[in-house]
């Protein structure tokens, strides 16, 4: 625009032109500054720093920053003085989006690992890709590890040690949050510690507020209503188009047919085994002990003492032999005890 004034054939000054020349450059300058303005808060607060590398971008970690190749293949991480820390030469990918708790996740011959800030594998690539809905890889949450093995999903933690067993019976697991993961099969909902023991569901109602709060005579008789079920005092198993279930005294169906084989509730808790991998629940149908016990060795005859296997009698449960010979039972938390 400037050069067409410039070029026009009329009696102006160039001292004529500078108020329009100024007026153009505000323009130019508030367009300038609106663009700088416009990236996100994330990528405001990413400074690339200086470096010889062409293509950097920000990670999750402001302390570093990821170079990459023209295709996308990744190079190295580089600190903030754009010197390279980690060589990731040698990797086909990484999420950079996901570098947690001071692992970073990398793919190697399409196997799945977790490299630390040293540019040592701590967690061998060695776990398989997970579904493109979760992206090829979990990042490190409570210091823990969602994982897949021969199709199967566990937890590790970030010495990789199995903390979840890799299981058949489960669906999905949720990154860990406050110390505990949510754990699903089918229908069936649990939760786990970060010991990979059962956890209360954080999100289940709180009734510590009202211990001090003054509660009516009709309060009280509803509450105590409300602890002894109404309907029923324990459930029947009952099968349906293949599938094992619960109902109550009236035959109305309380847990749903989900399962491959149960055993019959004893001391308000039930085995019942999805696959290959047995667990329980209570009476109110909530996984309250994962599935994560194999039903090789144990079949619906036999018995240790007398005690039939995946039943609760005295607080502990028989749930087969271990390949030393050894007997093996559970409390109600699902840790392992004696069983004498």
């Amino acid at each position: 625009m400037l050069q067409r004034l410039l070029s026009k054939k009329q009696p102006h000054t160039l001292s004529g032109l500078l108020p329009k020349i100024s007026q153009y450059s505000v323009v130019v300058t508030m367009l300038s500054s609106a663009l700088f303005l416009m990236p996100s808060a994330h990528a405001a607060s990413c400074k690339i720093p200086k470096s010889y590398y062409k293509n950097v971008s920000c990670t999750a970690s402001s302390n570093y920053f990821l170079a990459i190749k023209d295709f996308g293949a990744p190079v190295a991480l580089i600190d903030r003085k754009g010197k390279r820390v980690v060589d990731l030469s040698r990797y086909q990918k990484v999420d950079a989006d996901k570098l947690s708790g001071g692992l970073l996740p990398v793919l190697r011959n399409s196997r799945v690992g977790y490299l630390n800030m040293q540019g040592r594998e701590v967690v061998p690539a060695m776990y398989d890709i997970l579904t493109e809905s979760q992206g090829w890889a979990r990042p490190v949450s409570d210091g823990r590890i969602v994982v897949k093995k021969e199709g199967n999903y566990g937890v590790i933690n970030t010495a990789n040690s199995t903390v979840v067993s890799f299981s058949a019976a489960i669906d999905d697991i949720d990154n860990y949050r406050n110390g505990v993961a949510r754990v699903r099969k089918g229908r069936a909902t649990s939760w786990v510690d970060k010991n990979g023991n059962a956890a209360n569901d954080p999100n289940a109602q709180n009734d510590t507020q009202a211990v001090n709060k003054p509660t009516s005579s009709n309060e009280k008789s509803s509450k105590a209503s409300q602890s002894v079920p109404a309907r029923f005092t324990t459930l029947q198993s009952r099968q349906q188009d293949g599938k094992w279930g619960f109902v109550d005294d009236n035959n109305v169906t309380m847990i749903t047919y989900s399962f491959d084989e149960v055993r019959p509730f004893s001391e308000e808790y039930a085995g019942v085994r999805i696959g290959e991998e047995w667990g329980f629940v209570n009476l109110g149908g909530e996984l309250v002990i994962p599935f994560r016990f194999a039903k090789s060795g144990v079949n619906a005859n036999d018995s240790y003492q007398g005690k039939p296997s995946f039943v609760f009698i005295g607080g502990k449960a028989w749930i087969g032999n271990l390949k030393n010979g050894n007997k093996m039972c559970i409390d109600k938390t699902g840790t392992a005890v004696a069983c004498d």
